[in-house]
């Protein structure tokens, strides 16, 4: 994938003490951890964040290693225990095999005694400490298959280290990571701004600075303070709590893709990095990673599918549908909105959904339509003819029909149509209308405009999360 407007792509932060539903472990069929396999969200990331790593000291100097976490055993052995060392290598086989282009950070702690402020001891040489942990940084990085350090920048390492240490400390291990035959990124989130910044260190070691705007810090405050605005990335999230424009992928986007101006000068953000995909509403979260990941990086080919999105957010019902069509139909989009426990939006429980507004198939001809579809009377059928309109093979028109018996359409009056042919698709046992795949074909109209039309479709059907899992893990094997 590439796109100029995001050099470093999108990226995001995986915490590994929290097992999402409560009471699953990383192989349970219907975990956080297995959706992330199940549905390719890997396959959308450049950098995953793996948090949290601490400081340790040895022998040698100083190194890291993952924190210490317990997480529950198996069903059959309750007591059996599973670590966050044996997450860890999980999350690196898992995710590679996913995605073999992807690359994996150490986040850093950033509270407590083991911090990268620990690297330093009192009455220390400081720059001796720096490269022994360097060295014993690029050591273990090597060892584990990973790929850099991330720093998120807050709380007790932002107070205790000094801006000389700093210095010492990041401009110590770029120059390490230089040395070596393949690439290795530093990068860092601040959460605002601090006096234990070395500017000059920050902006030439770090291959990406991605403030966490989710924090309420703006823009200005990091740019006016000194961070050079070539190396800003973004930080986003979709916890519940959040203020927009953290509240969908969309709102993300635009601002992203916009850039920001400094100075006189227009600039492109340099990356995405997300907090994070395993949360309490991880759904949410791996849904709205995904359709970023569309909305980033189009296809280019002339297919769509809607099921990864759909099925990763929890399979959320179709709440609103606009429909374009004139003589056929030209164009489908629908938005979901997601009730369950793990699709819960970036507002307080409660107050808000989960919605997911999923990419537009189709170009933009024909008329525009916008349907609303109650909750109480999902989509559970989809009907309709495909034919050849001018002699381009398409879906004539579409109709689509609620749980109550209730119709939306037709869409698409199929004049200039040469040939017809009925279809009728009905989920099996009560399962919803969530999503549509497909493929789309150009077209000249009368007017000399090119655009294209739905060449075909497919609804995709809800299934339990429990199906879900063990249907694609029966896919793999």
């Amino acid at each position: 994938m590439s796109n100029t407007q995001l050099p470093l792509g999108i990226n995001a932060w995986i915490f590994l003490n929290e097992d999402e539903p409560a009471g699953t472990n990383y192989n349970s069929p219907t975990s956080c951890f297995q959706s992330l396999i199940n549905y390719k969200v890997y396959d959308s990331i450049n950098l995953l964040g793996i948090a949290f790593f601490e400081v340790v000291h040895n022998s040698n100097g100083s190194t890291i290693q993952v924190g210490n976490a317990t997480h529950p055993g198996n069903s059959e052995n309750p007591n059996d225990s599973l670590s966050n060392q044996q997450y860890l290598e999980y999350v690196l086989r898992d995710a590679r095999e996913v995605n073999p282009d992807i690359k994996f950070l150490a986040t850093m702690v950033y509270s407590g005694n083991n911090t990268l402020a620990s690297v330093f001891t009192p009455g220390g040489n400081a720059q001796d400490e720096a490269t022994a942990f360097a060295n014993n940084l690029v050591t273990y990085l090597k060892a584990n298959g990973m790929n850099g350090l991330d720093v998120d920048w807050e709380g007790d390492v932002s107070a205790r280290m000094t801006q000389t240490q700093f210095q010492i400390l990041f401009s110590t291990i770029r120059s390490v990571f230089d040395q070596q035959s393949e690439k290795f990124y530093l990068t860092i989130a601040p959460a605002w701004s601090s006096s234990t910044y070395d500017f000059p260190t920050l902006n030439s070691a770090f291959d990406v600075i991605s403030p966490q705007f989710y924090d309420g810090t703006p823009l200005s405050s990091f740019l006016n303070v000194g961070m050079s605005p070539s190396k800003i990335g973004y930080g986003a999230q979709f916890e519940p709590g959040n203020a927009v424009p953290n509240a969908s992928a969309q709102q993300v986007w635009d601002t992203v893709s916009a850039g920001f101006d400094y100075q006189g000068s227009h600039y492109n953000y340099q990356d995405i990095f997300m907090w994070r995909l395993n949360s309490g509403n991880f759904q949410f979260e791996q849904g709205q990673l995904l359709i970023l990941s569309e909305l980033a990086y189009p296809e280019t080919n002339n297919s769509f599918d809607d099921s990864d999105v759909v099925f990763a957010s929890g399979s959320p019902n179709i709440s609103q549908l606009t429909v374009r069509s004139g003589d056929v139909l030209n164009a489908v989009q629908t938005v979901n909105t997601g009730t369950g426990t793990y699709n819960t939006g970036t507002q307080p429980p409660g107050t808000d959904k989960g919605v997911f507004t999923l990419l537009q198939h189709g170009g933009n001809s024909g008329a525009s339509q916008t349907v609303n579809i109650p909750s109480n009377d999902p989509i559970v059928s989809i009907s309709g003819y495909t034919g050849v309109w001018y002699g381009t093979p398409c879906v004539l028109q579409l109709t689509l029909t609620g749980q109550s018996g209730t119709t939306y359409g037709p869409f698409g009056s199929m004049a200039g149509a040469t040939s017809k042919t009925p279809f009728t698709q009905t989920g099996p046992n009560g399962q919803t209308v969530v999503g549509f795949k497909g493929s789309t074909v150009g077209v000249t109209l009368a007017g000399g405009e090119y655009t294209n039309i739905i060449a075909n479709l497919d609804a995709i059907f809800s299934i339990p999360n429990s199906v879900q899992a063990r249907s694609k893990a029966a896919e793999a094997h």
